[in-house]
């Protein structure tokens, strides 16, 4: 299996895709050689909390109608902003020879479901660009969300219980709407899953805190959420945003400059903030979290 080091989008798609309607591919007899590029799909599965997967032992596994399935296993900071990708063995449909007996075609429904152990979890919600599906040697980004989703506002219920309860909220599932705002930070429901709240007190949400001016180059402090993926953004008039590279005092002096930070648990992080050797001075900072 390949590693995706540049992909294409990062980020978490706005468009939504419910189990089973989306369209990629159809095993086939049709002539299969020479092959055509595999189709690469990656992306994030999510637990019932918002966490990303984090064991290995969890299998992603994309099934046709017709029976055939190709599976890949969860890979932890496997590349930036995912944690699993699967190549899709592709039909070039040139010749009588068959080239794989899985090799498939575009234009035909599929399913995506994620076996840990011995249960299989259906996902609630499938995004994610599909405008590029089936094509050979392109690449498509789907998330996968798991747990149950009995409001269908795309969250799911148990961590909207979790953080009903944290905020002393009587709200009951089907008063909520992903698009609602319940705490002081005037955050939506869906942007507090996002970014993993609600272990913490909601009144007090993710915050990137100057801790030294340091010369120009301010040495930053926030809480990183397991699974999740920091990007430190700069800008000189808070119109351009900029991605920084920064690093970490906690790997001693002269260590490396990092332009992304993977979280493999809940912690206090600090990073040191690297000015551009060209261009403007970056007076304002914030984080994107994926």
């Amino acid at each position: 299996m390949k590693s995706l080091l540049n992909p294409p989008h990062v980020g978490s798609a706005v468009s939504i895709a419910i189990l089973a309607a989306a369209s990629l591919l159809l095993p086939t007899p049709a002539p299969a050689f020479p092959p055509a590029p595999h189709h690469l799909i990656y992306g994030t599965v999510r637990d019932e909390y918002g966490t990303p997967l984090m064991t290995s032992q969890a299998q992603i596994i994309l099934e046709t109608p017709t029976g055939v399935k190709l599976a890949t296993s969860v890979v932890p900071g496997i590349g930036y902003d995912m944690n699993y990708e699967l190549e899709v063995p592709m039909d070039a449909g040139l010749t009588p020879d068959t080239y794989e007996p899985d090799a498939l075609m575009a234009a035909a429904p599929f399913k995506m479901y994620v076996v840990i152990g011995v249960i299989t979890n259906l996902p609630i919600q499938m995004t994610g660009n599909y405008s590029q599906l089936g094509q050979p040697g392109q690449q498509t980004r789907i998330d996968l969300t798991l747990g149950v989703d009995s409001n269908g506002d795309g969250i799911p219920d148990a961590w909207e219980l979790a953080f009903l309860a944290s905020i002393g909220s009587n709200l009951n599932l089907a008063s909520l709407t992903a698009g609602l705002r319940l705490t002081s930070d005037g955050r939506t429901l869906q942007q507090q899953f996002l970014a993993g709240n609600y272990p913490f007190d909601p009144d007090e949400p993710f915050i990137l805190t100057v801790v030294a001016p340091n010369n120009g180059s301010p040495l930053l402090q926030f809480t990183a959420m397991t699974g999740r993926y920091y990007t430190l953004l700069g800008s000189p008039d808070l119109k351009s945003w900029t991605p920084l590279n920064f690093s970490m005092p906690a790997e001693g002096p002269g260590g490396p400059a990092h332009g992304y930070y993977f979280a493999p648990g809940i912690q206090t992080l600090q990073i040191q903030t690297i000015q551009p050797s060209t261009g403007p001075t970056m007076k304002f900072f914030k984080m994107l979290l994926q």
